[in-house]
């Protein structure tokens, strides 16, 4: 398995540093064209409340 480095201590799927999500979703965040990060979104994000 592919190990995906993960910043956002709030997210469920955090452990570390590292995603523990079987899989992730990530798409654009509704710009028309992505070319940077920030214009992406994780969709497996669940808050760890």
């Amino acid at each position: 398995m592919t190990e995906v480095a993960c910043q956002v201590e709030e997210c469920r799927f955090w452990s570390d540093n590292v995603c523990t999500a079987k899989s992730i979703e990530v798409r654009s965040s509704g710009t028309r064209k992505v070319s940077t990060s920030d214009d992406t979104a994780c969709e497996t994000f669940m808050s760890k409340q």
